[in-house]
């Protein structure tokens, strides 16, 4: 019968293992591997001058005693000889990956379109299932497969019934344009809108180029110490009203915004006087003093609103408050709020008028060492399409026309002026528009998006009839499914289980259920699946954590499920619980010697283990190096590994 081995795992966010020293100078979570008589590290042991080996990890700090169920030691493995380790292996990280389904061209074959008869509907199926389906639909684990079919029949250009037409085909631009239009306004089972789970966009290739003109955009970034929330984001907005500032990213005191200038030009520099504190601190940025136990307060007093009505202000509290941390929070009807911190929990007003009033108490404030600007990086190109409108338009009494009115009216867009019937006195002005988003996707067609102009002098803009396809085109549709990780913390490991399923999505013309056959004899699309499902491997919040949780048991680490005392004792998994990890495992046998409980004599016994260890995606090179160079000696019978 096959022996069961013992199981443990390690897991580490160092990608390097300890150079030097014993187990006792191991840092938290720092795995290193021992020399088992001198307890001494070792990076390349050699068999039989190394004859045995341990592998330890140091412990995780504490907030409070470990008391006598833990002994106050690095985490280790049993002693590990050489001839008797039977395996080792290694398997490096994979990041998920979705999956694309096209209908009609797929982005390589011309023999592939989206060809249709012009006096059909045309039906297409979109079946979606998995576990985010059934997340949908309420369901769970222990009821049947789910699946989720939504059809779409997309609105077709109209035909002349006056000619014959019974072997045109819909231009193909039109039946995506049409089909993607559907998909994207759809929404599914609850109220969500079904482009969160499928992106549809268009892939097409013609002869002559397709497509709207386009002006070239440049994405840029910025990464900055604020306060975050909405008042960091209003900030930085506030310096930049003509663009639409966003945030990316927040990872401890540092934002990440990001916003998209067209036309060529440079964001100005962020002055990052605007936001000279960073309150409740512990520790601050390079370029940030820190000003513990601060009170902070609003100061109202009638000014200009100026620049130097702020400077005003800082020198009139030079001296009961840290002068360097004000800024004028609003100004309205010749009134200035600012904002400043004192070390004292009064603040007397400086100047007659001034009204102080107590916000609270923070911390600690990170105060700006010198006003400085910051600039922006430049980030990847992204475009803006163009769309024109027309309007007539009856002249003045006086025979003028509205050219300049009309130039006043839209400033974002460009005005020009077209023919003048002399009979009737009315000229045609056209007014070209940036659509409201961008496309910085340059793999995929995506839809452009404009707000139709407001009318002028009640008179409405209309299209201008522009063909924005091309000639010889063969056009397809291609169909993105989500895949998103399930967010896991460690106050709510317990109770939200990782989800290993993601979307899967088939896409047809021929209706999925069986029962139809209404569809077998029509004309079908061809389908390509251009990308298939990969499952993530050694992704933080899998099955890996919970092979580390429960190993813990082993050392006396016990799982606290309730996170007060979790957080009071300082208790952590250590694992990066959206990272991705490589796997190294050792499976080796460990004599033990005890004596038989029936005859008294003496009994060799061997148990088999396998202690696994995770490193950081990447990084467990010196890891292997060194397990490599054990086993490789004269006669081994075990292989070294790469990953």
């Amino acid at each position: 019968m096959a022996q069961v081995p013992y199981r443990n795992a390690y897991l580490t966010n160092i990608g390097t293992i300890a150079q030097s020293g014993g187990t006792l100078s191991l840092g938290a979570f720092e795995i290193g591997i021992f020399d088992a008589r001198t307890y001494q590290a070792v990076t390349a042991p050699s068999y039989p001058t190394t004859n045995a080996i341990i592998i330890a990890q140091g412990r995780d700090p504490q907030t409070f005693p470990m008391g006598v169920y833990q002994s106050n030691e690095s985490f280790k493995t049993q002693i590990i000889k050489a001839p008797n380790i039977v395996s080792l292996s290694a398997s490096a990280s994979q990041r998920p990956q979705n999956m694309i389904v096209t209908l009609g061209f797929d982005g390589v074959d011309t023999s592939k379109t989206l060809s249709y008869p012009a006096n059909k509907d045309l039906n297409v199926y979109l079946t979606m299932s998995g576990a985010p389906v059934g997340n949908l639909l309420g369901a769970s684990s222990t009821t049947s497969y789910n699946t989720y079919t939504e059809v779409f029949t997309p609105v077709m250009p109209c035909v002349d019934d006056c000619v014959d037409n019974c072997s045109a085909t819909v231009d193909c631009n039109a039946l995506a344009d049409a089909l993607i239009l559907e998909i994207n306004k759809r929404k599914t089972i609850g109220g969500e809108l079904l482009s969160k789970y499928v992106k549809a966009t268009k892939v097409v290739s013609c002869d002559t180029p397709s497509g709207y003109v386009t002006t070239s955009c440049v994405k840029w970034s910025i990464t900055i110490c604020d306060v975050g929330g909405q008042v960091g984001l209003g900030m930085v907005q506030a310096q930049y009203p003509s663009y639409t500032v966003t945030r990316v990213s927040r990872e401890a005191s540092l934002s990440t915004y990001e916003l998209v200038v067209c036309g060529g030009a440079t964001p100005a520099d962020y002055d990052l006087s605007v936001s000279p504190t960073i309150p409740n601190c512990t520790t601050c940025p390079s370029g940030y003093t820190l000003v513990d136990g601060l009170y902070s307060y609003t100061v109202t007093r009638t000014d200009v609103g100026t620049a130097g009505a702020l400077a005003t202000f800082k020198s009139d509290y030079t001296a009961t408050a840290e002068e360097a941390t004000a800024i004028r929070l609003s100004f309205a009807l010749g009134t200035s709020t600012y904002q400043i911190y004192s070390t004292s929990a009064t603040l007397a007003a400086a100047v007659d008028g001034d009204v102080v009033t107590l916000l609270g108490t923070v911390e600690g404030v990170c105060v700006i060492d010198s006003a400085t600007t910051q600039p922006w990086v430049e980030g990847s190109s992204c475009t803006k399409a163009e769309q024109t409108y027309q309007v007539s338009l009856k002249n003045n009494l006086c025979g003028d026309g509205f050219l300049t009115e009309l130039e006043a009216a839209y400033p974002s867009g460009t005005v020009t002026q077209g023919i003048t019937n002399e009979d009737n006195c009315t000229t045609i002005y056209y007014l070209t528009i940036l659509s409201d988003n961008y496309n910085c996707d340059t793999c995929n067609v995506r839809g452009y998006d404009w707000a139709h102009p407001s009318p002028f002098n009640g008179s409405i803009w209309t299209l201008s009839a522009v063909s924005h396809t091309g000639t010889g085109c063969v056009c397809g549709v291609k169909f993105e499914s989500a895949y998103v990780q399930r967010d896991r913390a460690e106050c709510y490991f317990s109770e939200v289980s990782y989800e290993v399923e993601p979307l899967f999505i088939t896409v047809s013309t021929i209706n999925p259920n069986s029962q139809d056959y209404s569809s077998l004899c029509e004309e079908r699309i061809p389908v390509t699946v251009v990308q298939g499902i990969k499952y993530a491997k050694g992704y933080g919040s899998s099955v890996l954590s919970e092979r580390v949780k429960l190993s813990n048991f082993y050392f006396g680490k016990n799982w606290k499920t309730d996170p007060a005392e979790r957080n009071a004792m300082g208790l952590e998994l250590g694992i990066d619980l959206q990272g991705y990890y490589d796997e190294v495992a050792v499976e080796y046998y460990v004599d033990t010697t005890s004596a038989g409980s029936m005859s008294g004599f003496g009994q060799s016994q061997r148990e088999l283990h396998c202690d696994t260890w995770y490193f950081p995606a990447g990084s467990a090179t010196d890891f292997i190096n060194a397990l490599n160079a054990f086993v490789s000696y004269p006669g081994s019978l075990v292989s070294p590994i790469t990953i």
